[in-house]
């Protein structure tokens, strides 16, 4: 059985067709730790949205908690994060094949817990 924290990484195929779009957001001064490679950045990122966890839980493989949300911040004002899911879905359609005249939801709406004062004895 899989869970979320049975994280695989990018395959090279996918890889190559989103580093191009990374490409303006590369580190361009020097000085101070060496960069994080945007692949490992992609990576947290992808790790962070399937996994729903906190941004202090990425692990430390993929870099500083700051710089991967940084990246994230910049990439998605860009619209960089909607150019890499066209061209996942691309590649799905591709190997798969997408059904588009058939969608569904799922979702549920309930009410919050409300707080009530124990009575005391």
């Amino acid at each position: 059985m899989s869970t979320p924290y049975d994280f695989t990484e990018l395959p090279d195929g996918l890889w190559a067709k989103f580093e191009p779009l990374l490409e303006p957001f590369k580190r361009k001064r020097s000085g101070g730790s060496p960069p994080i490679s945007s692949r490992s950045i992609i990576n947290g990122i992808i790790f962070r949205l399937k996994t729903g966890c906190q941004w202090n839980m990425i692990p430390k493989c993929y870099g500083s908690k700051s710089t991967i949300h940084d990246h994230y911040r910049r990439g998605a004002k860009h619209g960089v994060f909607d150019q890499l899911m066209k061209i996942c879905l691309e590649d799905y359609h591709r190997q798969q094949g997408l059904h588009l005249s058939w969608q569904s939801m799922d979702g549920s709406l309930i009410q919050a817990p409300v707080r009530t004062k124990k009575r005391c004895g």
